[in-house]
């Protein structure tokens, strides 16, 4: 059974003290926007052990039901625990059922939809019997009737037909001898104050509460809320046969304001590049995913390591952490909410990518701090726009917008915008305090907070001016990538020029055989020299960031080229048109083959036999004439049977600067 407490009789009713209405309002206000409230509400039901969640929009928008299968409350609970302000009692770690991180709270989360409608409906039922306790001075009288003490804020009597009075301790917990005769207990021993522990089966009762908050927000800024007890009307009834094994929570937002209402109705904004493209319920649903703790919808371009890594190691499904949240518009079928995770534009795998891919680990089960994460960076950006940076959950829940730490404030050029490449997702799965780390309304972390700064130092280091971790490395990866590509698409504009200036002479002697058929014959007459068929063929050979690479042929790429960034390998597909060095004479392919000739001075040689083109790679005219009018006037000799050594001094003439 589970343990609880109760205030002592100084406790008013559902009074809020002192609090003025501009203080209430201001608390109410850490909830923003819309679906931020509903986070609060669903982060309550997650503490609560619920397996699903459901949300039913009604009457165009102008009401929201939220109903779970959790543990629910009792009257006693809903009173001292949801309704009062700032009032956090201390709880286990982990919930009691399902052993979730338990997420916790300020005391303030029944004020989350208080900005958005006018009324909202509370219907609980909890299915358990639990031990409670009331501390009582026995100033005067040794006689206590507990009744006051157990029906404060609703004097519903029905509940005590279901209360126990077990036993009276002292502070210490030792037995105190006393006659209970119900709810009426007479101390027999001369002590100041005692513990009378009692027992209560709500599984016979329902709770509905109405808490009115127009009617709160209404009043004078100057008036004290201490005199006002019908802020909220509580009807306490016992269920049927059928409900008793039952527990649930049906909360009802009731009249909700115009304002959200009309975000709710957009229509979003046609070839934005962020979620305002979405409806105004499509962005309510997809930023209600991202923040609480729903399975993630993880892209089939994600490695299955990583995946499985956010799964188990970040969310627990494995454990049954994750709750299960539906979402229903005027009757239409639900919608299961799954978080977004980034959709890479390419399959990525930890062989290939693993500079690109960071898994965030630190401490172990056994530690006080737990924190599971991960950083992907890509090549091309990311939308939509949302879902760049660095989501931090705390057990779950998001707290605050996607971060980069302060490094956007910071970094200029190349490194910025490699910055923003980056999507990520930290969870801080224990050893971080709600009330004493995290914003009310989980807007972000306290600067002072040691833990939150302990990631940050993980991630970036200590010092601004050098950066160190996991964030960097990532950046600095990027950069490499983007240089790395840039190299490669000049590699691609050089072959691909050379492979042009092959077609368009191979093009040429076609239409030239027409009128010459002599010129098809010279490609078939072998040359008159074989210095270049014995020369070492030229290999490929990348230039810039890519020099270091290995280049290589390969016939099991289906694209035309694939960079492999860990080994430091560019893989061409020899069975792609960029890469083939062949010119069409006749009918016949002839391979053009490039040579290291430096020691010759014949441009090229024909080989029929073989079908092979040599090509004097190494001839000083080709840095003259560039690559592609190179290859050109090497095909030329051959097609016009002019003496190389003849035209060397021609080229050379020609291409003479003073």
């Amino acid at each position: 059974m589970q343990q609880t407490t109760t205030e002592d009789k100084k406790m008013k009713s559902l009074r809020f003290g002192g609090i003025s209405p501009v203080v209430l309002r201001e608390l109410s206000g850490v909830y923003q926007p819309f679906v931020k409230a509903i986070k609060e509400l669903i982060s309550n039901a997650y503490d609560a052990d619920a397996e699903k969640v459901e949300l039913y929009f009604e009457d165009d928008y102008q009401s929201l039901r939220i109903e779970d299968n959790g543990c629910g409350m009792n009257p006693i609970e809903f009173i001292r625990d949801y309704i009062r302000i700032g009032k956090s009692i201390p709880k286990e770690e982990h919930t009691a059922k399902l052993g979730r991180p338990r997420i916790g709270g300020k005391g303030i989360g029944f004020l989350a939809p208080a900005r958005y409608c006018d009324i909202f409906e509370v219907k609980t039922k909890k299915q358990e019997t639990t031990i409670g306790k009331i501390v009582v001075e026995l100033v005067g009288s040794r006689e206590v009737n507990l009744a006051p003490y157990l029906l404060q804020g609703h004097d519903e009597e029905v509940i005590l037909k279901y209360i126990t009075v077990n036993q009276v301790t002292d502070l210490e917990g030792n037995s105190v001898q006393a006659k209970i005769k119900g709810v009426d207990i007479e101390v027999l021993e001369d002590i100041e104050v005692c513990q009378i522990w009692y027992t209560f089966d709500s599984s016979n009762i329902e709770l509905t509460a109405r808490i009115n908050f127009a009617s709160l927000f209404s009043l004078d800024s100057n008036k004290s809320l201490e005199d006002i007890n019908n802020f909220c009307e509580i009807n306490i009834e016992e269920v049927s046969e059928e409900l008793k094994e039952k527990s649930y929570t049906k909360l009802t937002l009731v009249d909700i304001k115009d304002f959200v209402r009309q975000d709710l109705l957009n229509e979003g904004k046609r070839g934005a590049r962020n979620i305002e493209s979405f409806s105004g319920i499509e962005q309510f649903r997809w930023n209600l995913s991202r923040i609480i703790p729903v399975k993630s919808n993880l892209h089939k371009h994600l490695p299955e390591e990583i995946k499985q890594f956010i799964r188990n190691d970040m969310d627990g499904e494995d454990k049954g952490h994750p709750i299960h949240v539906t979402c229903s518009i005027n009757g239409e079928i639900p919608e299961t909410l799954e978080r977004f995770v980034i959709q890479p534009e390419h399959p990525m795998t930890l062989e290939h990518d693993i500079d690109l891919i960071k898994r965030i680990k630190i401490g172990d089960e056994q530690d006080d701090f737990i924190v599971r994460g991960f950083l992907i960076g890509q090549s091309s950006t990311i939308y939509p726009a949302e879902s760049r940076g660095i989501l931090m959950r705390v057990k779950g829940v998001a707290v605050g917008e996607p971060t980069y730490f302060g490094l956007d404030q910071i970094l200029t050029g190349a490194s910025k915008v490699a910055l923003s490449l980056i999507s990520g997702e930290i969870n801080i799965i224990k050893g971080m305090d709600a009330i004493e780390d995290i914003n009310p309304g989980r807007d972000g972390f306290y600067k002072e907070s040691k833990q939150y700064n302990r990631i940050k130092e993980f991630l970036i280091g200590d010092n601004p001016e050098k950066l160190i971790g996991d964030l960097k490395d990532l950046i600095d990866a990027i950069i490499l990538r983007s240089e790395i590509n840039a190299s490669m698409q000049n590699f691609l504009k050089r072959y691909d020029s050379q492979r042009k200036a092959i077609v368009e002479t191979s093009m040429a002697i076609g239409e030239m055989a027409y009128e010459e058929p002599e010129i098809i014959d010279r490609f078939f007459s072998p040359s008159l020299t074989n210095e270049l068929s014995l020369c070492k063929a030229v290999q490929y050979k990348a230039d810039g960031k890519l020099a270091t690479y290995t280049v290589e042929l390969s016939d099991s790429l289906n694209e035309t080229y694939k960079i492999d960034y860990v080994n430091k390998r560019l893989l061409l597909n020899k069975n792609d048109d960029m890469w083939r060095k062949n010119i069409n004479i006749n009918g016949v392919d002839f391979q053009l083959i490039l040579k290291h000739g430096k020691q010759s001075k014949v441009f090229c040689e024909v080989n029929p036999k073989s079908n092979s083109i040599y090509i004097n790679w190494d001839h000083p005219m080709r840095g003259t004439m560039g690559e592609n009018s190179f290859i050109k006037h090497c095909l030329a000799t051959v097609a016009s049977a002019i003496p190389q050594e003849q035209l060397s001094s021609y080229v050379r003439l020609m291409t003479h600067k003073v």
